[in-house]
């Protein structure tokens, strides 16, 4: 009996991410940014809070957020925790304090891949004026549907995201061996 309910745990396991690839890039925007709401991470995941996302994302972003995990954790040890992290703020989103809320807007697809306009907003409460962006979510075909594969962030602001969220990530390791 312990077999049989091992096996099914590890079937389930095995399957969760392909299952998670949501039908349309339209429906797997969605799913991340519903997840990036809730988790509300700050700076680069720990495997806890990217256990969330790993079956919204692309295995090749899993592995560069599992890298710049590794080196904030080296940052830290080398440094003593004398230094801030190597990613401070949202690295999910343009903006430092990252949104509180999120609209979808026009997906464009071509082939496997799809471009999906994101409107987001960040109200520090109920009471305050939103501040209101675009960042582009990046998505991958993935099996029978999509998962996030890069953020391109749409600050216009100096101290916002630029560029592309995979290059953040790309960086991360090379900032912590300088």
């Amino acid at each position: 009996m312990q077999r049989i309910i091992l096996a099914a745990i590890i079937a389930v396991g095995l399957s969760a991410p392909a299952e998670a690839a949501s039908g349309s890039p339209e429906a797997a925007t969605k799913a991340f940014y519903d997840a990036y709401l809730v988790q509300h991470v700050r700076g680069i995941p720990d495997a806890s809070a990217r256990a969330h996302f790993t079956p919204l994302i692309s295995p090749a972003l899993d592995k560069l957020l599992a890298d710049a995990d590794a080196a904030e954790k080296e940052h830290f040890e080398r440094t003593k925790n004398q230094e801030p992290p190597l990613v401070e703020g949202d690295a999910f989103s343009s903006l430092f304090e990252g949104a509180t809320s999120y609209k979808l807007g026009e997906c464009s697809v071509k082939a496997a891949t799809a471009t999906c306009d994101v409107h987001l907003s960040y109200a520090e409460d109920k009471d305050a004026k939103p501040t209101g962006w675009v960042d582009q979510a990046v998505l991958a075909k993935r099996g029978e549907g999509w998962v996030l594969d890069d953020i391109v962030f749409g600050a216009t602001w100096d101290f916002g995201n630029h560029g592309r969220m995979q290059d953040l990530l790309r960086q991360v390791p090379k900032d912590a061996n300088p």
